[in-house]
């Protein structure tokens, strides 16, 4: 064959740079190298496993374009290079200390092969793979933000897994901004300041969760946690060290967040999770219950995702809830099962929206914030419009709530707390002409 193994390679490379977006090309098709030709076989050497599997799934059109170009069958054969670290040079008068290993925060379970991706997160998985396929940041600071139980947590560990697998020396630490700011303010206490600087600006790689946090703590001026935040995070843009951000909303919604900061954060990539469409959920059901080892039809699985359209969390929940029932009572899941599940599940959200509105209709009505009854203020005012709530809420039968269901709905309050409060209500409606009417015309004006 007179035509080089490269000069293969990069027909069709030339011709795959159209067909696949660029972040993906610059990221895979790149790192690959064409290392012979011969017996009709094309060998390619990855750079990393993560590449030889983006690249893999293209196997077969990589064949039908060689075979079109050699007329005839060539196979494709991939091969990830053997990586050859260096000896170290070691200097009698100069002793290496090893790097202190930190906690990363990490959970080893988030890995990038588990991760279902769908067009609704397909831009934030490539960003990730660019992140652990470049060792200087292409993306810096990448930030991933989207609605609650969309993977955003498990996309960002993984990519720290997958970087700490390639190099273990890398200081990868993973933490929620609220962890971020516990952490200062204690040191701050302790007047160990220095060692908390010391600790964040000496990171490779800083994954930082939920960042609409600082929203409470941030906008209070100088020597504060977004004072410290902000050095940290020049510091470590400066030497060139990666930083991955989440947050349930855009940059620019984030309340309290100085221009600075927001100049910054904008300075890098800031990709979106979307929910997941209909073919997504349904790649994520299968994958559950093939992890879970779940027995259930692909018909069940297809109701359950056309009927669910909220997020990865609560599939996830759906499919443990069924799994566990079928092991305990030993019988299969069936659909009449999943759809009683599904209609209970409606309704009890139902209930809780219906209960929020009465909330917001009694605090009104006895103009007590709704956030005073979710306190623990003990003002007769307060605790009183919060029994008379508790009340209501329990003696409604369309509402269906539990005694844990109301407590939880103003502000946590355990199930005790919650029965105290309903037999004081009954026992003054009982003793109390007037108060009685006060609350018959209540209930009317709410539940007409």
């Amino acid at each position: 064959m007179e035509m080089t193994a490269s000069k293969s390679w990069e027909k069709i490379q030339k011709m795959f740079k159209k067909k696949v977006d660029e972040m993906e090309f610059n990221t895979f098709f790149k790192n690959v190298e064409a290392t012979d030709l011969s017996n009709n076989k094309l060998v390619l050497t990855c750079k990393s496993n993560l590449v030889r599997q983006n690249v893999e799934k293209y196997k077969e059109q990589f064949e039908e374009y060689l075979e079109l170009m050699f007329d005839e069958e060539i196979k494709v054969e991939f091969v990830v290079k053997k990586e050859i670290i260096p000896q170290e040079v070691v200097y009698h008068h100069k002793v290496e200390v090893p790097r202190e290993k930190i906690r990363t925060g990490l959970n080893a379970k988030n890995r990038l092969d588990n991760f279902v991706v769908g067009e609704n997160s397909k831009l934030a998985f490539n960003a990730c793979l660019a992140v652990v396929e470049n060792p200087t940041p292409v993306y810096n600071p990448l930030f991933i933000y989207g609605g609650s139980g969309l993977g955003k947590t498990h996309l960002m560990q993984a990519v720290g897994n997958a970087i700490l697998e390639r190099n273990p020396n890398k200081r990868v630490y993973y933490s929620t901004s609220e962890e971020f700011s516990n952490e200062f303010f204690k040191v701050l206490q302790e007047g160990r300041i220095q060692h908390f600087r010391d600790k964040f600006r000496a990171l490779d790689v800083l994954l930082l969760d939920d960042i609409q946090f600082f929203e409470k703590v941030f906008g209070r001026g100088e020597g504060t946690v977004e004072e410290e935040f902000f050095h940290t995070f020049n510091k470590l843009q400066e030497l060139g060290k990666q930083i991955i951000m989440i947050s349930d909303r855009y940059p620019k919604e984030i309340k309290n967040l100085s221009k600075r900061l927001e100049s910054r954060f904008l300075s890098g990539l800031s990709v979106e999770i979307q929910q997941p469409g209909f073919e997504t959920r349904m790649m994520i059901l299968r994958n559950i219950a093939q992890t879970q080892e779940i027995e259930i039809s692909d018909s069940i699985l297809e109701y359950i995702s056309d009927s669910v359209h909220t997020n990865v969390r609560e599939l996830e929940g759906i499919l443990t809830h069924l799994n566990a029932r079928s092991k305990l009572l030993n019988e299969k899941i069936t659909l009449e099962q999943v759809q009683e599940m599904i209609s209970n599940n409606a309704k009890r959200e139902e209930s809780k929206v219906s209960a929020k509105k009465v909330i917001e209709m009694i605090s009104t009505e006895y103009n007590v914030s709704v956030a005073d009854m979710k306190s623990k203020k003990r003002l007769r005012k307060i605790v009183d419009t919060r029994q008379i709530t508790m009340y209501l809420l329990k003696n409604n039968d369309k509402l269906g709530l539990s005694l844990t269901a109301i407590g939880g709905l103003l502000g946590g309050k355990d199930h005790s707390t919650v029965i105290s409060s309903i037999r004081k209500i009954e026992a003054k409606v009982n003793e109390d002409m007037a108060f009685r009417k006060e609350i018959e015309t209540l209930r009317r004006k709410i539940f007409r």
